[in-house]
């Protein structure tokens, strides 16, 4: 087993099939699926809990055969139900025919790489390398992290006055602590020294950020040491929330490794300004991370944060000549697309080098080898 999975819906992790198929019940040990116990901030599962049943329980098959890279948890944006149903096709299921995010990211299929990127379902874990049938363990663990992102438009005016995107970011809110739960429990089992890095796309990045704030907060210094690499795709995350996650890590006590690769794509200007207007702005919080970056005078003097923004004409030369990479921000002509940071296969083999050769692409030896690390201005479709 390479993959576990949780999905989170009404502020409580759901144990899964092994494919990813929701179970509405309550939780039991025999069956091991179901809704688990609801924490609220500040409140952690302690052994014996339910949701340390499930994900021990999935640790227990997978721990033994680990080796020394780091666990990756990967959490999807927006646009995503849980609970939705996963096509039943057992040889060749369809991932377009659900937005259940296990059956449409999380899954192990391939079919045509145009296909893929128009419908938007190319399979996460295996062009990050791992294996769905991975008996000694050699592509190591994913933890798939499945949370509703598709509230719905008629159910968010009449519930909570907002529009669905809003609605959105605040279940991202509210999930980001049921992640903090569940790397808890990781935390707890995984071998002394063993790391855990993330990839997140777009709202995705909302519950990585506020996970992060959330355990500087509550100085949750297992689930700190642990983290490692975070790489943030189009993140729809506001650059305020982005520097106070960054000034609550340089206030905790001790020191923290993470590092944040932070991917940026200018010719994704069109989509990410309905982020800017839908989402909950406050004075002075409107721009993205995945516009603007960091948004910091010169970010060369920040060790653990590299904008890279991938339609940058200066970034790609680079990325042919130092490391033998083709990437791409858009779809030639298609500037609405934003899924091609992760349908365009080699923008996957990017993040694949990322998270596996970790000499090679240390923030550090990428600065001393001139990668470039600006984001140029607004509007810029037509390249730098």
């Amino acid at each position: 087993m390479s993959t576990i999975r949780v999905s989170v819906v009404r502020n409580a992790v759901h144990g899964v099939t092994d494919l990813g198929h929701f179970v509405m019940r309550d939780y039991t040990k025999r069956t091991r699926r179901g809704r688990t116990e609801e924490f609220r901030e500040g409140a952690l599962p302690k052994a014996g809990s339910l949701l340390s049943h499930y994900l021990e329980s999935k640790l227990e098959q997978a721990i033994l055969r680990l080796g020394d890279q780091p666990v990756v948890v990967l959490v999807h944006g927006f646009l995503f139900d849980p609970k939705d149903a996963m096509d039943e096709d057992k040889e060749n299921p369809d991932p377009s025919k659900t937005n259940n995010p296990h059956g449409r990211l999380y899954h192990y299929g391939i079919r045509d790489e145009a296909e893929e990127i128009r419908k938007h379902t190319s399979s996460w874990p295996r062009h990050l390398g791992f294996e769905e049938d991975d008996s000694d363990g050699s592509s190591e663990l994913a933890f798939a992290f499945g949370w509703q992102s598709q509230p719905g438009f008629a159910q968010s005016l009449v519930h909570r006055f907002r529009n669905f995107y809003a609605r959105a970011y605040d279940n991202g809110t509210e999930a980001a602590w049921n992640l903090a739960t569940c790397l808890h429990v990781l935390d707890r089992k995984l071998a002394p020294g063993k790391k855990i890095d993330i990839l997140c796309h777009s709202l995705g990045s909302h519950v990585v950020v506020r996970l992060i704030q959330l355990a500087a907060k509550h100085e949750l210094r297992g689930i700190l040491n642990r983290l490692d690499r975070v790489v943030l795709l189009g993140g729809a995350e506001y650059v305020v929330e982005a520097q106070l996650m960054m000034s609550r890590l340089d206030a905790a006590p001790g020191s923290c490794g993470i590092r944040f690769y932070n991917v940026v794509s200018r010719e994704n200007d069109i989509l990410d300004l309905l982020g800017e207007n839908f989402g909950p702005r406050t004075f002075g919080n409107s721009n993205l991370i995945g516009h603007n970056g960091l948004d910091m005078e010169d970010n060369s003097s920040l060790a653990n944060w590299l904008d890279v923004q991938i339609d940058g004409a200066n970034l790609m030369r680079w990325m042919e000549e130092k490391r033998n990479l083709t990437v791409s921000g858009d779809r030639p002509g298609n500037v609405w697309d934003h899924w091609y940071y992760y349908t365009y296969r080699r923008n996957m083999d990017l993040y694949r080098n990322i998270l596996r050769d970790r000499a090679k692409w240390d923030i550090t030896t990428l600065r001393s080898e001139g990668i470039p690390d600006r984001v140029s201005r607004r509007w810029s479709v037509f390249g730098d």
